[in-house]
């Protein structure tokens, strides 16, 4: 299952066209909150495929975090700012054993990170409005992330 993994839009989507074939052809796609207007549009366009979590500058859209389940593998994801991801990482590592949850996606931080505490991986793909984004593929209960992209 392919998935594109995006995170603090803040009114930003491209209007590149390969950016919007790649979304066409992926299985998932994560937005990791803060871009509520984004939030919806994509919404909208990719309906069940597109899974949404609420940041903190989102007035209406999405819970705290969400477990996804990509083709067996048990993703959770997250904004990361209800559980101080600036501080440090281990209140979400602790979240994510508790739910027997091995793969952790989360934002807030606008900086690309890919961590493994406690045998969780935690992967921000950084800030979407500073060009950054995430391609990764799930299958039988592995994550593999494929690429962090820059675009511009």
């Amino acid at each position: 299952m392919n998935i594109v993994v995006m995170s603090d839009t803040h009114g930003f989507l491209p209007s590149d066209e390969d950016f919007f074939a790649l979304l066409d052809e992926a299985d998932r796609i994560y937005h990791l909150g803060d871009g509520w207007g984004e939030i919806r549009t994509l919404q909208y366009a990719y309906g069940v495929k597109f899974v949404l979590v609420g940041g903190n500058n989102d007035p209406v859209y999405g819970k705290d975090f969400v477990i996804d389940d990509a083709d067996g593998t048990k993703i959770l994801l997250t904004h990361g700012h209800t559980f101080d991801v600036r501080h440090d990482l281990e209140r979400l590592a602790d979240h994510a054993r508790e739910n027997d949850v091995r793969y952790v996606f989360y934002g807030h931080t606008h900086m690309p990170a890919d961590d493994t505490l406690g045998g969780v991986r935690l992967i921000n793909p950084g800030s979407f409005r500073n060009g950054s984004y995430c391609f990764a593929t799930a299958a039988g209960g592995r994550l593999l992330v494929r690429q962090m992209t820059r675009f511009v």
